[in-house]
C-alpha cells in the first residue's frame, strides 16, 4: 500500500509540473508572469543607483515656462536645440542623443543653423520614429514565438542626417501595454541597431582599437573586414554599418564572444584599466547577446539624473542657475521627461508608472538601456532548461507533500516552501538581476498541489466551458445593445447634409457614433471608440451616449461637457477601459463648428474656397475619456462656408490593412478628400468606405470603421 501511494503521488506531482510548463508556454500566463510578477520583483528591490555615465537634459514644464515656449516641445524652434548641442559638446559630452523627432522642415534659416550646430559638435546622434505593429505568432504546436513585426523607419530631415554622427531608431508600445523590453537590433526593421547601442558605440569609441586587437586574437579571419578607427567607420559608411558588420562577424560564429572573453581575460587590461575593461567586456556582450533585452529600471521618473532643458542652456556660465554637473565623459540624453508625465505624448506604461498620472517618459527608457549596456545588467529571465527542469521538479515536489501528508501539514509545507522561494526570487533578482518566475510556481502550481489533480482537472474543464459558454451569451447581448445605440438615420437640416456609417470587424464592436438634437439652432456630434469588447464594452458605450445626451440638454460649451463626461466616466467605468472620443457641436444659423478630441482621430476639412484639403489641428489635451479626472480640454472652431465638408472617423479607416500588410494611412484617405468638392456627403462616404474596402480585398480587418461625413450646401 505505501509504494502505491507513493506512486500516485509522483504522478500526481508530474502532473503538477506539467501543468506548470504548459502554463509557462500560455501567452497569456506568461505575459501575467511579466507584468505583475516581474512588477512585483522591481517594487520590492527599490531603487538602485544609477551609473555615473549618463545624464537627462530634459524637456519639460519647467523649461517651458523659464525659455517662454510652449509645453508642447513640438512647437519649439529649432535655434534652441543649436544652442544646446554646442553646448554639451563643449561640455566635454562624449555623446549626445535627441530623442526628439526632427522629421519635418521649418524655418529654413533655423533648420540650417541646427544642421551646422550638429555638424560642429560632431557627436549627436538623431532618432529615427517609428510606425510598428506587431502580430502575435504561434508555432504549429501553440507555443507562442516571436511576434512578426510591422515596421516603417523615418529618418529625420535629410539636412539633420547628413550633419549629425548618426541616427537610430527607437521605438517602446504605447499605453496599455507595459514597456519591459527593449530592441538593441530591431528586428523587423533589418536587425538595425537601436539608439541606445548605437550611442554606446560611439561612447566607447575610446576603445574601439582594443576591442578590434582581441578580435583579431579571437578570430584573425573577421578583423581585416572592420575599419581600424571609429573615424575610419564614419566615414566609409557611418556608424551603424559598422555596428551591422560587428553584428553580422558575431551572429555567423557564435564561438567569437567567448574566445573575445577569453582573449580579453589574458591581455592584462582587466587589471591594469577597469574602466576600459568593462566597456570593451559589455561591448562583446552587447554585440553577443540577444535582440531584445528585459530593462532594469533604476526607479521612479528623474531616478537617472536629470538637468532641465533651461539649466543646460547655460552650462559654462557664471549663474546661478547654471548646472553643477560635469558632463565630461558622459551620455546625454535629450527628450520630453517630465515628473507628471500622463498629459503627455511620450509617456509610457511601467512597473513604475501610478494612477496619479507619473509616468517613466522615453528618453528615460532609452537612458536606462543604454545604462544596462554599460553595467551589462539587463533582467536575465533564468535560461529555458534551466526553467523546464525547475517548473518540473517544484510542481512535482509539491504534489508528492501534497499527497502524503495531512491536510493542514501539506498547507504549512506549501506556504513555507512557497515563502522561501519567494525571498530567494527577490536575492537574486536584486543582487545578480536574475528572474525567476513568480505567477506559475507560486499562483499556479501551488494552489493546483494543494487542491488536488482530479478536481482541479474536471473543475477546469467546466469552467472552460461556462467560459465559452457565457461568451457567447455576451457576444449576443453586446451585439444586440450595440445595435440600439446606433441612430436609425442622420438628421436632415435646411443648409447641410449628413451621412454616416458603422462597420464592425466583429460580432462586437467598439465604435459607435450619435447626433444630439439638444434645440432649433444646435446640433451636437458623437465618435467614439471603446477599448474592451463584449457586454462591458457596449455597457460603457451606452454610458457615454446617455452622458453626453444628459449634458447636452444643459447650458454647457463644449469644452465642459467634455470636461463634466470625463469625470463621470473615470467614476464609472472600471480602471484599465477608457473611450477615445470627439464631440462636436454644429451652430446651424452661424455655421460654425466647435469641437474638442480626446484621442480621437484628427478630422479632415475640405474647405471648399481654396478646394483643399485640411487636417483640424485640435486645442488642449488629447487623453482618452476615462483615464484622468482633471483633462483639461479645450475647444477648436471652424467657420463653415458654402460647399465645405469634413469627416469624423476612427482610426478604423486608417489602419486597415491589405494583405501586404500594408496600412490604408492618411495620404489615401487626404487624396480622396481632395476631389471631395466633386461629391455631396453620402457619395464622399460610400468613396471613402469602397476604398478602404478595395484596399483591404478580403483580408480580415481587426478594427471597426466608423465615419461621419457633414457638408455645407451650397
Amino acid at each position: 500500500m505505501p509504494s502505491r501511494r507513493l506512486v500516485k503521488a509522483i504522478l500526481f506531482g508530474l502532473l503538477i509540473g506539467i501543468l506548470g510548463l504548459l502554463g509557462g508556454f500560455s501567452q497569456t500566463i506568461s505575459r501575467l508572469d511579466e507584468n505583475s510578477g516581474l512588477g512585483l520583483l522591481f517594487k520590492l528591490r527599490g531603487q538602485r543607483k544609477v551609473p555615473a555615465d549618463v545624464v537627462v537634459v530634459s524637456i519639460d514644464k519647467e523649461s517651458s515656462d523659464e525659455l517662454g515656449l510652449p509645453n508642447n516641445p513640438d512647437k519649439w524652434p529649432r535655434t534652441i536645440h543649436a544652442r544646446l548641442a554646442p553646448l554639451l559638446a563643449k561640455a566635454g559630452a562624449e555623446v549626445v542623443a535627441f530623442e526628439v523627432h526632427f522629421i519635418e522642415p521649418r524655418i529654413p534659416e533655423d533648420d540650417n543653423l541646427f544642421a551646422d550646430a550638429l555638424a560642429d559638435a560632431g557627436n549627436v546622434v538623431l532618432c529615427e520614429p517609428m510606425i510598428a505593429k506587431e502580430i502575435p505568432l504561434t508555432n504549429q504546436d501553440g507555443v507562442r514565438a516571436a511576434a512578426h513585426s510591422i515596421e516603417k523607419r523615418v529618418m529625420p530631415l535629410a539636412l539633420f542626417a547628413e550633419a549629425c554622427t548618426a541616427t537610430a531608431p527607437f521605438a517602446l508600445p504605447r499605453i496599455p501595454f507595459k514597456v519591459n523590453q527593449y530592441w538593441a537590433f530591431k528586428t523587423g526593421a533589418g536587425d538595425s541597431p537601436t539608439l541606445p547601442v548605437v550611442v554606446f558605440q560611439l561612447y566607447t569609441a575610446s576603445v574601439y582599437e582594443d576591442f578590434l586587437g582581441l578580435l583579431k586574437k579571437a578570430s584573425p579571419k573577421w578583423a581585416p573586414k572592420l575599419p581600424g578607427s571609429i573615424g575610419a567607420a564614419i566615414d566609409n559608411g557611418g556608424v551603424k554599418r559598422l555596428i551591422s558588420n560587428i553584428r553580422g562577424i558575431f551572429q555567423a560564429d557564435p564561438q567569437v564572444e567567448k574566445q573575445m572573453m577569453t582573449a580579453l581575460s589574458q591581455s592584462g587590461i582587466l587589471a591594469s584599466d577597469k574602466k576600459m575593461s568593462r566597456q570593451i567586456k559589455s561591448l562583446i556582450q552587447m554585440y553577443g547577446g540577444n535582440n531584445r533585452h528585459y530593462i532594469n529600471y533604476y526607479g521612479p521618473p528623474r531616478t537617472i539624473t536629470t538637468i532641465p532643458y533651461h539649466q543646460a542652456l547655460q552650462l559654462g556660465q557664471d549663474s546661478q542657475n547654471a548646472p553643477a554637473i560635469d558632463l565630461a565623459g558622459k551620455a546625454v540624453f535629450v527628450g520630453l521627461s517630465e515628473v507628471l508625465l500622463a498629459e503627455r505624448k511620450d509617456s509610457f506604461y511601467t512597473v513604475y508608472s501610478q494612477d496619479n498620472g507619473v509616468f517613466i517618459s522615453g528618453v528615460e527608457i532609452a537612458a536606462t538601456a543604454f545604462a544596462n549596456i554599460i553595467e551589462d545588467t539587463p533582467v536575465r529571465p533564468i535560461n529555458n532548461w534551466v526553467y523546464v527542469v525547475f517548473i518540473l521538479l517544484w510542481g512535482t515536489g509539491l504534489g508528492i507533500i501534497c499527497r502524503m501528508v495531512p491536510v493542514l501539514i501539506s498547507a504549512s509545507w506549501v506556504a513555507g516552501l512557497s515563502l522561501l522561494y519567494f525571498v530567494s526570487a527577490i536575492v537574486q533578482f536584486k543582487f545578480l538581476h536574475l528572474w525567476y518566475p513568480i505567477v506559475i510556481p507560486l499562483v499556479l502550481q501551488a494552489p493546483l498541489a494543494f487542491l488536488g489533480s482530479t478536481g482541479i482537472k474536471y473543475a477546469w474543464l467546466f469552467k472552460e466551458f461556462l467560459v465559452k459558454q457565457r461568451m457567447e451569451e455576451d457576444l449576443t447581448s453586446a451585439g444586440g445593445l450595440q445595435e440600439s445605440m446606433m441612430p436609425g438615420e442622420c438628421p436632415e437640416i435646411e443648409g447641410y447634409q449628413i451621412a454616416a456609417k458603422s462597420t464592425q470587424a466583429r460580432e462586437v464592436g467598439g465604435d459607435f457614433y450619435d447626433f444630439i438634437e439638444a434645440n432649433e439652432d444646435k446640433l451636437g456630434l458623437v465618435i467614439g471608440d471603446v477599448t474592451g469588447k463584449s457586454v462591458t464594452g457596449a455597457l460603457v458605450m451606452s454610458a457615454s451616449r446617455s452622458v453626453f445626451r444628459m449634458l447636452s440638454e444643459r447650458d454647457l460649451s463644449v469644452a465642459n461637457i467634455m470636461i463634466q463626461a470625463n469625470k463621470r466616466l473615470k467614476k464609472d467605468i472600471r480602471s484599465g477601459m477608457f473611450v477615445a472620443l470627439l464631440f462636436a457641436s454644429l451652430d446651424i444659423q452661424k455655421k460654425i463648428l466647435t469641437l474638442c478630441s480626446a484621442g480621437q482621430t484628427q478630422p479632415i476639412h475640405y474647405v471648399a474656397e481654396t478646394g483643399e484639403a485640411v487636417l483640424v489641428e485640435t486645442e488642449g489635451d488629447s487623453f482618452p475619456l476615462g483615464i484622468l479626472d482633471d483633462a483639461d480640454y479645450q475647444e477648436t472652431n471652424i467657420q463653415f462656408q458654402p460647399g465645405d465638408k469634413i469627416i469624423f472617423y476612427t482610426d478604423g479607416i486608417v489602419e486597415a490593412m491589405n494583405a501586404k500588410e500594408e496600412m490604408f494611412g492618411f495620404e489615401r484617405l487626404m487624396e480622396i478628400m481632395q476631389h471631395a468638392g466633386d461629391m455631396d456627403p453620402e457619395s464622399l462616404l460610400n468613396e471613402i468606405v469602397n476604398s478602404v474596402n478595395a484596399f483591404a480585398g478580403n483580408v480580415a480587418q481587426h478594427d471597426d470603421l466608423t465615419i461621419i461625413v457633414l457638408g455645407v450646401s451650397t
